[in-house]
């Protein structure tokens, strides 16, 4: 059927001669499509309607001979229009790419704010650029660097080195404080607060403190006053001003006056606070000594360098400080150079490239935003391939509508932009559900990752730009090889309806689906090795007993006065069968100090502590590999210790029972030696540990408790401790959930990687559900036919799933040693891994294997049922 020889004559007539023959090409094509879909007469009508809508523009340019370019406006739309009708003729594979699409950028969209979020931790402050931590390392055999450093060694900095132009310092409190108000009429408020610090007035301007009430000028300056955040202030005063309003500090007994609100920063920080207390409250009720201890780590010294100096100036001068602060101790040159390295911080390093003692929060690491970063690329790879192979698939169905598009004078140019709009209309459609999904899924994903992601942030304009280069990128990559593919069929094969099922894009195809099982398969390998870390984390033997172990805090000078009461009435109770006294829990950080053998001044060494009571190792069930465990003492006694198997090898004892040594200031003897245990996280070896018989030094009560009457335990416990110590607390932790917090990090990255390897399959899934859909189509006819001929229903689904099957096989066996190799590495980060076993290969493949034939046996079984008479009837 040609087109009316009529509208060819008018347009030789108006267009331009460079023109004439792409506007025919165009007109042709879309006249032939009407022509096969609703018929001649419809064809006709609408022709002319787009052969007026083309000349009239030339028409009105005419006598002047200028001709504008019909692209731009008439054939732009006329490709659309061409691309959305596809993309509604071919519904399964239109709605199959869409989804795959919109999963993969759903969850790009997610990973990549996530990244964003984590690279841009302190960037918002003002100066960031020039603030700076102190940090110290001490060096020897065992290295340790402290983010906490002496209170006066940021402004002694500050005095000995040129450029440095403010210093700020926090300090924590300790133990953690309680504070209550009590409003006119109203009962008391009162709450433990973990979170604040004692700080420098300084820190207002350093760090940008965004004030909403009070004078951020005045505000930390004064003895005995406190700014708090909204969420804090809101807590304690509810809709009243809290400016000028003291707010009790029940540990002190000291008010502290409100003299500023502030609000959360508008950015992710490692500074996170719910009070700052001002400095000069410290250092009003703190000793001279304490205050210039140059050896004591208590403060977060940071300074912020003026422009004209650089990091390196002050790097340069830091040695010959050190040398001139630390002679004070009477330390030698040598002996300072190499024993002690004070290194500077940049803030932005903080929060990803700082695991050191005593940091103020736990932080993250940067291998996480790596493992991310790749994540989200394979995640859009995947959609992307996805495209790709449902597309150059689908082209087989189009080579007639191909063919007669070039017959009809299209060129192979009009094709790319025509199957490229396409391309672009399904990314368009993805992208708009993909930011649904996306909105949908920011709850559960913070709740999962422990993030505060907001849909808000997604409409900045560097990621407004980002999202439409993501958009245009993803079209351009999924939609260029289809394209081009399409545009090369021979018109003469394509109108013959011929399919040769052996050419390179089937090929490039087989290539594309190992690819992302590949990446499933990875994904899922990694996925089984978090989990069962995870899992050696929650069962490995600790060396002590954590289950029913209640730790309670003892808070306030009434419950330290009353600890031996208190601690002899929690015994009383028939469901407790021990109760303990013990400086700081497992899992805390244990402080240090150095231990040294009496007549052994060389054999010093720098040991973890712990003060407990004789009560301690039985309610642990630490087990006494030598010696014995502490006794009841008289009070003003020498302090026993009890080593574990680390300290006595670290101090190089071979008969140590019975030995002296001096530690804290005093000469005791080392009555027992337990075996390791790990009071620390399973991200390090078990370090070595002095026991200090000194209960008197206790923050908690360890209750061990037993039979399954948890709750009424604790409430019989609470009530013992409200008779006794009416105007304490009752704060209370579980120690095997304690433990257990220590490896938040890394579940929350587990937690994650498993919801996107299962994104990831199931992209996959969809992208294969769709090729054994086009599959078992082309085979209709040879399926009829082996049918007839005898073949059983379990025969044809072997017979159409075994080449889907043998490229997921593939993809296992490529992706298994770079999984291997992966997972190993992150691993080593670990002091106690597990070992990768050949299961867990297995396993993986199985799974893989499982998903792929229940995705592809859908289309298998549905061809195999299929009257055989229909299948050759077919075509």
């Amino acid at each position: 059927m040609h087109p009316p020889r009529l509208a060819d004559s008018l347009l030789k007539f108006f267009c331009a001669p460079h023109r004439l023959e792409e506007v025919q090409g165009d007109l042709h094509e879309e006249f032939a499509w009407q022509v096969r879909n609703i018929g001649e007469r419809r064809a006709r009508w609408r022709y002319w309607w787009d052969v007026i809508g083309f000349i009239k523009p030339f028409a009105i340019k005419k006598k002047s001979g200028e001709y504008p370019n019909p692209t731009t406006t008439t054939m732009l739309s006329n490709y659309f229009t061409i691309a959305w009708r596809n993309v509604l003729r071919y519904k399964l594979n239109s709605t199959l790419t869409i989804t795959g699409l919109a999963l993969g950028l759903a969850c790009g969209l997610l990973m990549i704010l996530h990244v964003r979020e984590e690279l841009n931790y302190d960037k918002g402050f003002s100066k960031a650029d020039h603030i700076f931590r102190i940090t110290s390392e001490n060096m020897g055999e065992k290295n340790r660097q402290w983010a906490a450093t002496s209170p006066i060694l940021g402004t002694e900095m500050q005095k000995a080195i040129p450029g440095i132009q403010t210093v700020a310092r926090f300090h924590r409190p300790y133990p953690d404080r309680v504070f209550s108000y009590i409003p006119s009429g109203g009962t008391v408020r009162q709450f433990e607060e973990k979170s604040g610090y004692f700080a420098d007035s300084t820190v207002v301007d350093v760090f940008d403190l965004p004030f909403v009430k009070g004078d951020p000028k005045t505000a930390l300056k004064q003895i005995d006053a406190i700014v708090l955040t909204e969420a804090m202030a809101t807590k304690y005063f509810g809709n009243e001003d809290p400016i000028g309003k003291r707010i009790q500090d029940d540990l002190d007994k000291r008010p502290l006056m409100v003299t500023g609100v502030i609000r959360n920063f508008p950015f992710p920080t490692h500074l996170q606070f719910d009070y700052l207390i001002s400095m000069s409250t410290f250092y009003q009720s703190t000793d001279k000594n304490t205050l210039e201890n140059r050896g004591w780590s208590g403060f977060y010294n940071y300074i912020v360098l003026n422009s004209s100096t650089s990091r390196a100036d002050v790097e340069a001068r830091i040695p010959e400080f050190m040398v001139k602060f630390y002679e004070v101790k009477g330390e030698t040159r040598k002996e300072i150079l190499a024993t002690r390295r004070t290194p500077i911080q940049s803030i932005m390093d903080i929060h990803l490239h700082s695991k050191l003692e005593k940091e103020m929060g736990p932080n993250s690491d940067i291998t996480y935003v790596y493992v991310f970063s790749i994540a989200a690329l394979f995640i859009l790879l995947i959609a992307s391939v996805n495209f790709i192979n449902m597309a150059t698939a689908q082209a087989f169905n189009r080579m007639k509508e191909v063919g007669v598009r070039k017959v009809l004078g299209a060129r192979k140019e009009q094709l790319v932009r025509q199957f490229l709009g396409e391309s672009f209309i399904l990314t368009l459609i993805a992208a708009s559900v993909a930011f649904l999904l996306f909105r949908l899924a920011i709850p559960f994903y913070n709740e999962l990752a422990a993030k505060n992601l907001r849909f808000g942030q997604l409409f900045t304009p560097s990621n407004v730009l980002l999202m439409v280069l993501l958009t245009m990128l993803i079209s351009l990559i999924a939609g260029f090889y289809p394209a081009w593919f399409i545009s090369n069929f021979d018109p003469v094969t394509s109108l013959k309806g011929k399919k040769n099922q052996v050419s390179s894009v089937t090929l490039v195809r087989k290539g594309l689906i190992v690819f992302q099982f590949s990446v499933s398969v990875f994904m899922i390998f990694s996925t089984i090795v978090v989990y069962r870390q995870m899992k050696f984390f929650q069962t490995k033997e600790l060396g002590f007993d954590q289950d029913q172990v209640v730790a309670v805090k003892l808070y306030g000078k009434e419950m330290w006065d009353k600890a031996n009461t208190i601690q002899q009435e929690f015994q009383k109770n028939s469901a407790i069968t021990n109760v303990a006294r013990i400086s700081t829990l497992p899992g805390d950080r244990f402080g240090t100090d150095m231990f040294t053998p009496l007549g052994k001044s060389d054999d010093a060494s720098q040991l973890r502590f712990m003060w407990a009571d004789e009560h301690t190792l039985p309610v642990l069930q630490v087990e006494l590999k030598a010696g014995r465990n502490f006794v009841k003492t008289v009070a003003n006694s020498h302090f026993p210790f009890i080593l574990n198997e680390a300290a006595a090898k670290a101090l190089k004892l071979d008969s140590p029972i019975g030995q002296k040594a001096v530690a804290l200031g005093d000469t005791g003897e080392i009555v027992g030696i337990v075996k390791d245990f790990n009071f620390a996280s399973l991200h390090t070896t078990v370090e070595p540990l002095v026991i200090v018989q000194h209960p008197g030094q206790a923050n908690y009560f360890l209750l061990k408790i037993k039979g399954n009457k948890l709750a009424e335990t604790l409430e019989l416990t609470k009530s013992s401790l409200a008779r006794l110590a009416p105007n304490s607390l009752f704060i209370y932790t579980f120690l095997d959930e304690k433990m257990a917090r220590l490896y938040d990090s890394e579940q929350r990255v587990g937690n994650v990687l498993n919801a996107f390897a299962v994104f990831a399959l199931f992209i996959s899934c969809l992208g294969l559900f769709g090729l054994s859909a086009y599959a078992a189509q082309v085979r209709t006819k040879e399926v009829g036919i082996r049918k007839v001929l005898g073949a059983t229903v379990s025969g044809i689904i072997v017979l159409l799933s075994t080449d889907f099957l043998r490229l997921v096989l593939i993809a296992t066996v490529i992706a298994s040693p770079l999984a291997w190799w992966a997972m190993k590495q992150w691993l080593q980060s670990f002091a106690y891994p597990i070992a990768i076993e050949w299961w867990m290969f297995v396993l993986t493949g199985l799974l893989a294997v499982a998903v792929a034939l229940l995705t592809v046996s859908f289309q298998s079984i549905k061809a195999a049922l299929m009257n055989p008479v229909k299948s050759l009837r077919s075509e």
